[in-house]
């Protein structure tokens, strides 16, 4: 990172604190979209990610609306430092959070959390505004039933992505076309929930008291088990966190066949990102149903 950008940082930092400081930056391992670090000084500890206004046109904006709306839900997240703009980078400053080993008691309480957060409802599904998933864009348009909003919000705008990009035919649109008609009769009825949206194993932090502190939010009211199946996309959590999720929030019947529909939508977008080695899994779900 330019000493330009260092030293607008610092000087936004101490202009909050009200004190003089020389930080030292840290380059961490903080995901493929943005660059990031852990910078320090004295008694200060911070997490900064950066990145340029041709991926994110509104800065962190979203990303800071997300936070606070797993926080207003119930959830632990980081607390927001400071964000803004400098020349062509973009960047968000978040309290740093020291990492733990996963135990059983932290499996144990991160379900509760997360039961938790999915019992702070909503009217509709959806959201006041669009957000992101990974550096692609997420329409929230509400819908008063959850097929039509996974259709129209989700699964639609992904596809049509994919075929302009070449990754799709047009065999796999009239596929995708046949599984829109019979999501009616997938989804249990259920109460929007809020979610995290984008639920896997790097976007949350095991704290030394054994909490989950969700981070780098995909956020709307949705259906609860988007969540519970992005969870199982890439290798799963302990056996122990669905256990007691179930205990106390019980999944409706049959679960375990319809994960793999809500999970077409990170796939989808995987395919996007990422290119073809996705497609295989992305036909094979669509043909089953």
């Amino acid at each position: 990172m330019n000493f330009l950008f260092q030293q607008h940082i610092q000087n936004e930092l101490n202009a909050k604190l009200s004190k003089s400081l020389t930080f030292d930056w840290y380059p961490i391992n903080g995901g493929s979209i943005n660059t990031t670090y852990k910078i320090t000084s004295e008694n200060y500890c911070y997490f900064i990610k950066v990145n340029t206004i041709t991926v994110f046109k509104n800065g962190f904006d979203e990303e800071v609306l997300g936070l606070q709306f797993l926080k207003a839900n119930g959830a632990i997240t980081p607390k927001v430092i400071l964000q803004g703009k400098f020349d062509s980078h973009i960047y968000l400053i978040l309290s740093y959070i020291d990492s733990a080993v996963h135990k059983p008691q932290f499996w144990e309480s991160f379900a509760l959390q997360l039961a938790n957060l999915h019992q702070h409802k909503g009217t509709q599904f959806g959201l006041e505004y669009d957000n992101f998933m990974g550096q692609l864009a997420q329409k929230n348009t509400y819908c008063t039933n959850f097929s039509t909003f996974f259709t129209e919000n989700r699964l639609q705008p992904q596809v049509q992505l994919a075929f302009e990009k070449g990754l799709l035919q047009p065999k796999d649109l009239q596929s995708f076309e046949r599984l829109y008609k019979q999501l009616p009769n997938i989804f249990p009825v259920e109460e929007p929930s809020a979610i995290h949206g984008d639920l896997w194993s790097g976007n949350f932090i095991a704290t030394v008291n054994n909490k989950a502190v969700f981070i780098d939010p995909a956020v709307y009211y949705g259906h609860r088990e988007v969540d519970v199946s992005m969870s199982l996309l890439f290798g799963g959590f302990s056996e122990l966190f669905y256990q007691i999720y179930q205990q106390v929030y019980p999944l409706e019947k049959g679960f375990s066949k319809r994960k793999d529909i809500y999970n077409l939508y990170p796939l989808l977008i995987h395919l996007n990102l990422f290119g073809k080695s996705y497609l295989k899994s992305i036909q094979t779900i669509v043909s089953q149903f």
